[in-house]
């Protein structure tokens, strides 16, 4: 993926002479939750990040200025969660697929021109009705990077709410809030943060690696999933590793129906083998309840 971007780059011409303010970095990044890793988070940020915007574009990268910056985006964690919430219980207020579109957007589009529209549809979710059809089974999906909310579409179109992601771009653990002090400068206990929360594959300490799988598990319990979902991009060697051993756990050592599936980077070339996988796995938990109500 990092050589088909550089690729891309080079198409479209946007490095050399005709564009000069331009560039890009390669950042060394930490692997485990220390406080030497911490300090490594600081220095690559500072001199790949901070540093090149200040120089390019005149960016400000003061304390204060980040401290700002991390205010509005703790308030869009806030409103994001908020909305979240309403996926759960027997009528959610918001599917799976309208989620992850609002949780995309809030990504990609600056603060103050999204933050408003997020405020507005939060109000809204407050007296929306439920839709009344009947949900088959509730999923939480969990896997690599996927700003494609196709997958997600594909899934409920098959009658599964997705009431819960732990994915890349998702909502957990991305849009958890950042507390700052006055004891220490902004950017440390911002890497800081996302050394301790992050929990993606890359962390190999133990504690991560099986810490994961109960943050998983914890999740499902939380939202009321009935099975998991664990999907990897294709080439992702880390969520590779993950998916296997992920799948394996939650089902062995806390009990969910999982389904696990390597999908292609666009969804589409894939439908209907992908529908059809997704379609079985709904069914089968459909049997298991039907199982437990007639052994009950």
């Amino acid at each position: 993926m990092m050589n088909r971007a550089v690729e891309n780059m080079e198409l479209l011409h946007t490095m050399g002479e005709g564009n000069p303010k331009f560039f890009h970095e390669y950042m060394e990044i930490a692997f485990k939750n220390t406080e030497s890793d911490v300090a490594l988070a600081v220095l690559q940020c500072t001199n790949h990040i901070l540093k090149p915007l200040h120089e390019n574009y005149g960016v400000d990268v003061s304390d204060a200025a980040i401290r700002e910056s991390v205010e509005r985006h703790n308030r869009v964690c806030r409103v994001i969660r908020a909305i979240g919430e309403y996926r759960k219980g027997d009528k959610p207020r918001i599917t799976g697929y309208e989620f992850h579109v609002l949780c995309l957007a809030s990504y990609v589009c600056p603060k103050y021109l999204i933050l408003d529209k997020l405020e507005e549809t939060l109000e809204e979710l407050k007296t929306r009705e439920p839709d009344e059809k009947p949900w088959r089974a509730r999923l939480l999906v969990v896997g690599s990077e996927m700003d494609d909310p196709g997958m997600i579409k594909l899934i409920e179109e098959q009658g599964a709410l997705v009431c819960c992601d732990r994915f890349c771009f998702g909502s957990y653990p991305g849009r958890e809030e950042i507390a700052l002090n006055d004891r220490e400068d902004a950017l440390t206990q911002v890497c800081r943060h996302y050394i301790r929360n992050c929990q993606c594959p890359r962390m190999m300490s133990m504690d991560k690696v099986y810490g994961r799988k109960q943050y998983v598990a914890e999740l499902a319990k939380e939202y009321g999933a009935d099975g998991i979902i664990y999907e990897q991009v294709k080439f992702c060697d880390p969520w590779a590793y993950e998916r296997t051993l992920g799948s394996a756990m939650l089902n062995a050592d806390y009990g969910y129906p999982v389904l696990s599936v390597d999908r292609p980077y666009n969804i589409a070339s894939s439908s209907g083998q992908m529908r059809t996988r997704v379609q079985a796995f709904v069914e089968s938990i459909e049997i298991k309840k039907i199982q437990r109500g007639e052994q009950a």
